[in-house]
């Protein structure tokens, strides 16, 4: 009874605001068959380093991540937090 394992990138999504998403996933097996397998979720944002990833979501990100989308990402960012309501102060 041999037990094997694999780790694959099976997902990478890009989101509209350049965030991407990528999923792993490790499977095991047992005799060549499939008994069992765990997903691992991360993220990278425009401006985020993404060093020591994976080539493919790295070859994505040089892709995706122009300096306009950076910017953008940035801006929004930057407004969402602006539009948050400041806490009022305990008395």
């Amino acid at each position: 009874m041999a037990l094997t394992e694999e780790v694959v990138i099976d997902q990478i999504t890009v989101k509209e605001n350049g965030v991407i998403e990528h999923r792993t996933s490790t499977r095991i097996f047992r005799d060549g068959v499939k008994i069992a397998e765990t997903y691992h979720r991360g993220s990278i944002e425009p401006g985020q380093d993404y060093s020591g990833l994976d080539k493919r979501i790295t070859d994505i990100a040089d892709l995706v991540h122009t300096t306009k989308v950076k910017e953008d990402f940035s801006i929004q960012q930057q407004a969402a937090m602006d539009s948050r309501v400041p806490e009022r102060p305990v008395v």
